[in-house]
């Protein structure tokens, strides 16, 4: 009796497992594209938003630079940056970044080219959605050093020049002034190594 009690148990608790099984897997595809439809819709989502921030922060830089003492266009972006960092919204900041140092390192280039890509280091690291500030006060800072003849025009005592560090450079509690004289020390240990 106990034996037969036994299988009907097991029986019985195989059945209703089959049943939950079953209810299971019926409502799983449902449930699991309606997950995957919102994931999808979300990340879609967030590309837009980031495209639109790309676009938003390129366009405070033009914004910015329209009244810089630049003639020439110096102080403008590369245009192929701006493309990279758009159609690769993760790592296209980073990428730029990696591509302009390389460049930047590359001793066999013109000053004109090298000093390029460190000044545009030194405006994407302080333009990012995460500004590495440190970074970017130290490229300006060997631009100024290394490249005597190259982007005079964005040191050139203005408004406009005092206004882009204010924006962009000054740490916590830090003034232009107080950043000038600190830049102004650091250029002249740099030339006398």
């Amino acid at each position: 009796m106990m034996r037969v009690r036994l299988t009907y148990t097991k029986t019985k608790l195989a059945a209703v497992g089959a049943v939950c099984t079953l209810m299971l897997a019926g409502c799983m595809p449902g449930t699991i594209a309606t997950t995957v439809g919102t994931g999808y819709v979300y990340e879609q989502k967030q590309d837009q938003k980031y495209k639109h921030d790309v676009e938003r922060a390129v366009d405070q830089y033009q914004q910015d630079h329209a009244n810089s003492p630049c003639q020439h266009g110096e102080d403008r972006i590369m245009e192929p940056a701006i493309k990279i960092i758009k159609e690769h919204r993760l790592t296209g900041v980073n990428e730029v970044i990696e591509r302009l140092d390389t460049i930047y390192n590359d001793h066999s280039l013109p000053d004109n080219v090298r000093a390029g890509a460190l000044y545009n280091m030194a405006v994407l690291e302080s333009r990012r959605k995460h500004p590495n500030k440190g970074k970017a006060r130290d490229y300006f800072k060997q631009l100024y050093a290394e490249f005597p003849n190259e982007y005079r025009c964005i040191f050139v005592e203005s408004d406009w020049r005092d206004r882009m560090i204010e924006k962009q450079l000054l740490l916590p509690g830090e003034t232009v002034d107080s950043f000038l004289e600190d830049a102004r020390r650091d250029a002249e240990r740099r030339r006398a190594r």
